[in-house]
C-alpha cells in the first residue's frame, strides 16, 4: 500500500528522520513508536505530503494498483494522492461551529458529491462509528471519545486505502482508548483498510497492531511482527519501553 525507500528530511542541520525505508502491506495495521522528538511527526508528514523530504521516495498504490512516488508532485497532484489517505488527529479537528454530521460530510463537499450522496454516506459512517444518535450535535457537546469517533468518521468519509493515525488515542482515558481501538480494530477487519499507527504507547501497539517499527532519533532501530518485538525486543530503548509500559509509565 505505502513503500518508503531512504527518506530523510533535515531542517537546518538537524535530521527529523534519516534514511527511512519500510512498507506497509496493504490490509495491516502497522504500529510506529518512539519517544518525543523520534521523528514520528516529521514521518506522517512526509507520507501524507506536507512536508517534502530531502532525500528519497514515498510510493503509494493508486487506484490502478501502482505505486507512484509523491515527492515530485505538485499540489494539484498531491490533492488527488490524498483522497486514498484518511488521516486522524490526537486533538480531533474537528469545526466547532458545525454538527456532527457535517463535519463527517466536509471531505465529500470538498469533492463536489450532492447533498443526496454526502446525506446517505454520513448516515452510513454514523452508524459504522456508533454515534448515528449524535447526527446534530455539535463537538461541544461530546465527549473526547466520541470526538475521535468523528474524526474517525470524518477520515473515512471519502473511502481512503490507508488511514493514518497520529497519536489518536494519547488525549483519551484508558477505557475510551480500548474503545477506539476496538473500533480501529473492527475497521481494519470489516472493511480491508490499511492503518499505519502512530504512538508513544506500547500498550497501544500490543493492543492493535501485526507489526511495529520502533524509531528513534530518526531512524529505525528495530521492526517485526508485534508479537516478536514484545517477546524478544533487540533494541535497548524497546526494551525500555515495554519496562515503562508494564509500569503503566508511559
Amino acid at each position: 500500500m505505502l513503500r518508503l525507500s531512504g527518506v530523510t528530511k533535515k531542517f537546518g542541520a538537524y535530521a527529523a528522520i534519516e534514511d527511512i525505508s519500510l512498507d506497509v502491506r496493504r490490509g495491516e495495521i502497522l504500529g510506529v513508536i518512539g519517544r518525543s522528538g523520534a521523528g514520528k511527526s516529521t514521518l506522517i508528514r512526509c507520507i501524507n505530503g506536507l512536508e517534502k523530504p530531502d532525500t528519497g521516495s514515498i510510493e503509494v498504490l493508486d487506484s490502478d494498483d501502482v505505486l507512484r512516488d509523491i515527492v515530485p508532485l505538485d499540489e494539484s497532484e498531491l490533492q488527488k494522492v490524498r483522497r486514498r489517505i484518511g488521516m486522524i488527529f490526537q486533538h480531533f479537528n474537528l469545526l466547532s461551529a458545525k454538527t456532527v454530521a457535517d463535519n463527517v460530510a466536509l471531505p465529500l463537499k470538498i469533492a463536489g458529491r450532492s447533498r443526496a450522496e454526502r446525506k446517505a454516506r454520513v448516515e452510513d459512517l454514523l452508524r459504522l462509528v456508533g454515534l448515528d444518535a449524535k447526527a446534530d450535535a455539535y463537538p461541544a457537546q461530546l465527549s473526547g471519545g466520541q470526538k475521535q469517533r468523528v474524526g474517525i468518521a470524518r477520515a473515512l468519509a471519502a473511502s481512503p486505502a490507508l488511514l493514518l493515525s497520529d497519536e489518536a488515542t494519547s488525549a483519551l482515558d484508558p477505557e475510551t482508548t480500548t474503545a477506539i481501538l476496538s473500533l480501529l480494530k473492527d475497521i481494519n477487519r470489516r472493511l480491508g483498510l490499511t492503518i499505519l499507527l502512530i504512538t508513544h504507547e506500547m500498550s497501544v501497539i500490543r493492543a492493535v497492531t501485526d507489526r511495529v517499527i520502533v524509531l528513534d532519533h530518526g531512524r529505525i532501530i528495530e521492526q517485526g511482527p508485534t508479537e516478536r518485538v514484545f517477546a524478544a525486543p533487540e533494541a535497548d530503548l524497546t526494551r525500555r519501553l515495554l519496562a515503562a509500559a508494564q509500569l503503566g509509565l508511559e
